[in-house]
């Protein structure tokens, strides 16, 4: 009965190994992009934490058969369940407009000089150029930024520039969204297989401990 409640730790690992893998591929593009997208992958990393601290509840509970500990944590999968519903939810109504937001958001980036820094970042760390290709800086500066270009090339110039960032980026978010969003899904199954089997092994205990006395 224990083994069940394992299946919540590695939930909650596993949310915080794909919240920390979106953090660290674009930490780069999070800088250019609303806050409200930056809360997603940092939401997911903190369900993942409560939801491995709350299994030992789970594990304790059936290790000792004690109902206070398994009815708490039951109750506190539930509700952790219905956040996480919610969350994949919202994740996947996004996906609708994902790219279109991403190629809003790296279009006023590259126009405002203040975050051209923050957009050469972007196009090293994700070997893109300008918004749609080195088309984007033709008028705007003299010539390529190394960052359009691999690092071992010798002149930046259109026959080795990369493609724009538009696709690129907008690519990445909508695969870690739909990603996220599944492996969601699939540990709300999880946790609410465990959440049945804390009830049963809690009534389980009740039903025991009246048929002794």
């Amino acid at each position: 009965m224990n083994a069940v409640y394992q299946g919540p730790k590695l939930a909650g690992l596993t949310l915080i190994g794909v919240g920390s893998a979106v953090l660290v591929l674009a930490s780069d593009v999070l800088e250019i992009v609303p806050n409200a997208l930056n809360a997603i992958p940092i939401t997911v990393i903190v369900l993942g934490c409560v939801i491995f601290v709350i299994s030992f509840f789970g594990c304790c509970g059936a290790i000792r058969e004690n109902r206070c500990f398994l009815a708490t944590y039951s109750i506190i999968m539930l509700l952790l369940a219905a956040g996480k519903i919610y969350l994949a939810v919202v994740i996947f109504k996004a996906m609708d407009t994902i790219h279109m937001k991403v190629v809003e958001w790296l279009t006023k980036a590259f126009i405002n000089e203040n975050m051209r820094q923050p957009f050469h970042a972007v196009e090293i760390a994700f070997r893109c150029c300008g918004t749609v290709g080195w088309q984007s800086y033709t008028g705007l500066l003299p010539a390529l930024p190394p960052s359009c270009c691999s690092a071992d090339a010798a002149v930046c110039d259109q026959s080795n520039a990369f493609g724009g960032c538009n696709g690129v980026v907008g690519d990445f978010f909508a695969t870690y969204g739909e990603a996220t969003a599944s492996v969601i899904v699939v540990i709300v199954a999880v946790e609410l297989v465990a959440m049945l089997f804390g009830f049963c092994l809690c009534n389980n205990i009740t039903n025991r401990k009246r048929e002794t006395v």
